[in-house]
């Protein structure tokens, strides 16, 4: 498996510049009409209504520099937990590319990061697909896998916190 680690943070790497740099002009240009399409997206998009380009790009920094760590965890340890949990964060990251996409077609019009997504998926699953025969299932592997898959979702929103927390100091 240490041969495919670091593919992993160049996907995400690739992935996330979409977002960063188009995602402050999206919401610019399309917050209004996203919400009397969908007032329930309100509750999400507000916290993007105000954050600048350097406070996302701090918040992916964070995610990026996890991601790191993990990898770096995966291969110096060889362990049955740490490759559990670089494999539960592949998975939960092709479930974010996914959700994306969804996001997309709920709009129905380009969100910055679905043009990364499309092309960011066959090579996730692929190397999703070239790890999993190399894994040894056992249970400590499948706890790995479920603190990586919960892990991506809970330091998405600790990344929002810190996004939010990083602009206000900007603009403060």
């Amino acid at each position: 498996m240490d041969r495919y680690i670091w593919l992993f943070p160049v996907i995400f790497i690739f992935h996330d510049m979409e977002e960063i740099v188009g995602m402050k002009r999206f919401i610019n240009t399309s917050y209004d009409d996203i919400i009397a399409k969908y007032p329930f997206a309100e509750n999400v998009l507000k916290g993007y209504r105000n954050i600048n380009t350097d406070a996302f790009a701090f918040a992916v920094y964070e995610e990026l520099i996890l991601l790191i760590a993990i990898c770096l965890l995966a291969e110096l340890t060889a362990t049955q937990i740490a490759a559990g949990i670089w494999f539960g964060g592949l998975i939960g990251f092709i479930i974010h590319l996914f959700v994306h996409i969804g996001q997309a077609m709920l709009i129905k019009k380009y969100i910055p990061a679905l043009i990364t997504s499309l092309i960011s998926i066959p090579p996730s699953i692929w190397l999703a697909l070239k790890c999993y025969p190399l894994l040894t299932m056992s249970p400590v592997l499948i706890i790995g896998i479920i603190i990586g898959i919960s892990g991506v979702a809970i330091n998405l929103r600790f990344a929002h916190f810190l996004m939010r927390k990083f602009n206000s100091g900007l603009s403060g």
